[in-house]
């Protein structure tokens, strides 16, 4: 009895950390061995997404168009559906490439660039937002909260890792004031996927007002990708508009009910737009009516958001976490792979909380294995900081 007396008595003496570490500890545990079942029992492919790349590029050598339903299910050897390839023409000649090499050879390139752009990742993880912590558990934090999904994210082996590990160096560059090099790094990603432009916005953050000598570089950063897209357009018109037409496709409920949605902002508004109007029985646009209530919220938000006072009282790390945050909130359609950054931003900003509220927010984080609950926790940390630590700094 008193053993049992004195190991409770050392557990309250613990601090709370101990216990967060723990949870992810055993959180950890429960992902991998997950995985182990579903690689060793199952038929679990590790860097799927890359397969569809590398295919898209052997269409490419071939002359043939890699757009269009279950277009390359021969190559990939997937029946009766495959993933299709949604990416912009202008991109295809890297991906030929890889077309011109062995399987074998492509992973290991691939491989290699994924390895790259996570030392990225991690090393502006570690050096503004996890910094007080050891390697291991900056590790544990990254891959594996909210259900391992940066964990399940790598295993894709999506571009999209590629592309943080840009964004990734962009920040480092905008910490050394080197704002050019951060927008010709937009710049790049934004040829891969257009979406990634709301990037650009992230300096702006950064400074005590709007300056317009930043609004001029996004408005050029813009026209250069929409220079680099018509390029593309006038190049091969017609491949370029099977291009447009798929990405109609991936936006369907076809499609969504053989693949799904993300698990952005826009699929829950749109969600819950079809919930309201099955109801009521309306005869409406639900796309469209999603698309204004998205656009509206995504305004509103970054508009506050930019123009907070006496934002010189908070940290670099402070604005760059608060400006991922809202940029990700605002992010259209979120994936596995959309969360390399905004992790650690959330596990930052709640760890600096001054309210033992925090300790649920994070264990929250540890436990539940859901695609939501990155979103639910998102807009819960938004809320605070707008409600209460941006009305701090403000008064």
């Amino acid at each position: 009895m008193i053993k049992i007396k004195h190991f409770r008595d050392n557990l309250l003496k613990k601090k709370p950390d101990f216990y967060i570490f723990l949870i992810l500890i055993i959180s950890t545990f429960n992902i991998l061995s997950h995985f182990v079942e579903k690689k060793i029992y199952g038929t679990f492919s590790i860097f799927g997404d890359f397969l569809v790349y590398r295919c898209a590029g052997i269409q490419s050598i071939n002359k043939l168009s890699p757009y269009g339903i279950n277009k390359l299910q021969d190559c990939l050897n997937s029946y009766p559906n495959s993933l299709d390839f949604f990416y912009p023409p202008i991109i295809l000649n890297f991906f030929s490439l890889f077309g011109y090499l062995s399987l074998k050879e492509s992973l290991w390139i691939w491989g290699t660039l994924i390895f790259v752009s996570l030392i990225f990742i991690l090393y502006i993880s570690k050096k503004l937002f996890i910094k007080n912590s050891s390697i291991v558990l900056v590790l544990l934090i990254f891959l594996f909260s909210f259900g391992g999904l940066n964990w399940t994210g790598l295993l894709t082996g999506n571009i999209s890792i590629i592309i943080y590990g840009l964004i990734s160096l962009g920040i480092f560059f905008l910490l050394k004031k080197k704002n050019n090099y951060f927008y010709f790094l937009i710049f790049i990603c934004s040829i891969v996927k257009p979406t990634y432009f709301i990037f650009s916005i992230l300096p702006i953050f950064l400074q005590n007002k709007i300056i317009l000598k930043e609004v001029y570089k996004i408005i050029i950063c813009l026209f250069a990708i929409l220079t680099i897209y018509l390029f593309s357009y006038l190049n091969n018109p017609e491949l370029f508009i099977e291009f447009l037409n798929h990405l109609k496709y991936g936006r369907s409920e076809d499609f969504k009910i053989i693949f799904g949605q993300g698990f952005g902002l826009f699929s829950v508004i749109n969600h819950f737009s079809l919930l309201i109007i099955n109801f009521f029985q309306i005869e409406i646009n639900i796309t469209l009516i999603s698309n204004i209530i998205w656009l509206m919220i995504t305004f509103l938000l970054i508009y506050y958001s930019l123009l907070i006072k006496n934002k010189k009282k908070l940290l670099f790390n402070e604005k760059i976490a608060y400006g991922v945050c809202v940029i990700t909130f605002c992010y259209p359609l979120l994936k596995h792979y959309e969360c390399f950054i905004v992790i650690p931003c959330i596990y930052f900003l709640i760890s600096n909380y001054k309210i033992n509220f925090k300790y649920l927010m994070i264990i929250f984080m540890f436990c539940v294995h859901d695609k939501y609950a990155i979103l639910f926790l998102l807009s819960l940390t938004l809320f605070y900081e707008i409600l209460l630590t941006n009305k701090k700094y403000n008064s």
